[in-house]
């Protein structure tokens, strides 16, 4: 069975399943190279239709995620090209009007300045406007076909949350267990949390959703009241909350409280804002921004953690997985994973919308074979997101036939994995370089695994300045995170069930000797790490770079943090990584046969 997978939103994704596995993933913006691309996703399209030679005629079905879609956000490009001070904008002249003052509002009104009917499909949005984007939801289906070229095929859209769970579940280490799925994020089709049971030759239960789990929205907001943008920045704000101490958290902490409470497994109001943004900015005045920060974060984790704990208790399943846009708070994920309720626990890879994509897929591949069973089987690596296309050997070598007589850099061929861990390692046992790596399959979502990174050696604090200041231009207070060899995980975090953490979505608190081994890749402020715990099978050739360099150095994990430059997707080609590597301080460019060195690097080194 091969489906395609479609989302159409914020960071548009497409999937391609075949025979119960996602085998190509990709989000438009690693094309257009617009951070959280809301375009129509042609080019993904085409990159999961011919990673596998497939032609449109030859799949079974077309899986639209989500069952509405806002038009308006759409026409204007919202999530790709908002400013901070546009979001302000939107509640100044939507939201407090509509919500606070009951008055008639319309978004096109306030931004018929950002509309652009020149996107894909060109011949539509004239005539949508003219209904005021009535049949928008409906219409995305036929605007599908078409591009495809007219297939008669299945094209059907599948519902927000569902896509979700089935993502989650499926891309889990448990697909073949009876599980408890967890979903909750902003806002999708009706409904911001649902709680699931996936068992063994049963169909899929839904058997909670609600409309009041406002956490995700209420994050959202508070991101923009720090003056950060919301849809992006909101790991920002759980970088900065470790920071607010005492008693400067206490003030906003009980204004979140006074809010949202979990009763049973729903949320309730204690007492129900007027909106998401000016109730709460009236009330945090004279709050620190790091008290905030901490405030918010610290009511986020009690509330997850409570809901969590009283459905495992209700439904009597311990083996727990969390999708959805709120699964990406880390800090949070960590403490749920600390439950003594929780069992068994797994985190989505990468739980906001782009994954949506990848969980229509196999919730139409249950409707196609008759929704009466959930899907089985799979392979055994089947949560593995190294989904998007390699850069071949002869792409590499093409590339760098216009950089070998540059003066300005070296090409080094050939190299080894013994080679690139001197390179790595600080001083005195090497040079203490930090390089960006383009090589295997490129990861799918939003945080790199290792193929596009950039890389150094978390021993040496040293390193977070240069790489924030010289290379990612990053907010100074934000953590970076470890990838973690297998074999050394049990030395550096405190993870007594051994939850496997290979996306990164899990914040572990670090050991004594996992805090003195890499502390330029956890956070500063309480030690924490978000680590990225390797196996050899997940990625064989960062398994063996990492295990040279704990041969060098005795430590076993890396600093990682993705390639790119701050505010720009994560880079996709090698032309890509080459554009970072020559406006940035980066001082290498690893390839998976060759490395290009700056020769300002290849002579003088990284001073500690």
């Amino acid at each position: 069975m091969k489906i395609l997978g479609i989302y159409w939103g914020m960071c548009s994704t497409s999937s391609l399943f075949v025979d119960g596995n996602i085998i190509h993933a990709v989000s438009e913006e690693r094309f257009t190279r617009r951070k959280n691309e809301d375009r129509f996703p042609a080019e993904s399209i085409k990159s999961c239709l011919l990673s596998a030679k497939i032609k449109p005629s030859s799949l079974n079905g077309v899986a639209i995620a989500s069952m509405r879609q806002p038009f308006f956000d759409t026409l204007i490009h919202k999530y790709s090209s908002f400013s901070i001070q546009d979001y302000i904008r939107e509640q100044k002249e939507y939201w407090y009007p509509k919500l606070i003052e009951k008055k008639e509002a319309n978004l096109y009104a306030v931004f018929a300045d950002r509309v652009d009917k020149a996107q894909y499909p060109t011949n539509y949005w004239d005539t949508a406007l003219s209904r005021s984007g009535t049949g928008f939801d409906i219409d995305r289906e036929g605007i599908v076909a078409d591009f495809l070229g007219g297939v008669e095929i299945p094209v059907q859209r599948i519902e927000h949350h569902r896509s979700h769970a089935a993502y989650g579940y499926y891309m889990s280490p448990f697909r073949n267990d009876t599980a408890l799925v967890f979903t909750i994020d902003g806002w999708g089709d009706g409904l911001n949390a649902t709680i699931n049971i996936f068992e063994p030759g049963k169909e899929v239960q839904r058997v909670f959703s609600t409309t009041t789990a406002n956490i995700g929205r209420i994050y959202r907001y508070m991101t923009l009241l720090l003056g950060m943008k919301p849809n992006e920045h909101e790991y920002k704000i759980m970088g900065l909350a470790p920071y607010g101490k005492g008693s400067i958290v206490e003030n906003a902490y009980r204004v979140f409280v006074e809010t949202l409470y979990v009763d049973g497994l729903d949320f309730k109001w204690k007492q129900q804002p007027t909106d998401s943004y000016f109730w709460f900015r009236d009330r945090l005045e004279g709050c620190r921004f790091d008290g905030i920060a901490a405030g918010l974060q610290q009511w986020t984790e009690e509330l997850l953690c409570q809901w969590v704990k009283n459905a495992v208790s209700h439904f009597g399943i311990g083996t727990v997985v969390l999708s959805g846009g709120v699964a990406m708070n880390v800090k949070a994920m960590g403490k749920i994973a600390s439950l003594p309720e929780v069992k068994r626990f797994f985190v989505a890879g990468t739980g906001s919308d782009e994954s949506l994509a990848l969980g229509a897929t196999f919730c139409l591949a249950e409707d196609l074979a008759g929704g009466k069973e959930k899907l089985t089987g799979g392979k055994e690596n089947s949560c593995s997101l190294y989904l998007g296309s390699w850069n071949t050997s002869e792409e590499e070598q093409a590339f760098l036939r216009g950089v070998r007589n540059d003066p300005a850099y070296e090409v080094v061929d050939k190299t080894t994995f013994e080679f690139i861990a001197e390179l790595l390692a600080a001083p005195p046992l090497g040079r203490g370089l930090v390089l960006g790596r383009c090589a295997g399959a490129m990861e799918f979502g939003q945080r790199a695994l290792g193929n596009r990174s950039i890389i150094a050696d978390p021993i040496n604090p040293a390193v977070v300045p240069r790489i924030n200041q010289m290379i990612k231009n990053r907010d100074f207070w934000m953590p970076f995170a470890p990838v973690v060899l297998d074999s050394y995980s049990e030395k550096y975090l405190i993870n007594p069930k051994r939850i496997t953490s290979p996306h990164m979505t899990v914040g572990f608190e670090t050991t004594s000797e996992g805090w003195k081994a890499m502390p330029a890749a956890c956070h500063p402020a309480d030690h924490t790490a978000r680590a990225q715990i390797l196996y050899h099978q997940d990625n064989p050739a960062l398994y063996g770079l990492l295990q040279a360099f704990a041969e060098k150095t005795g430590r076993g994990a890396i600093l990682n943090t993705s390639f790119n430059l701050h505010g720009y997707p994560i880079v996709n080609t090698i032309a890509d990584g080459w554009d970072v590597f020559t406006k940035s301080g980066l001082d290498g460019l690893l390839l998976a046969d060759s490395l290009v060195l700056k020769k300002r690097t290849q002579a003088s080194g990284f001073e500690v």
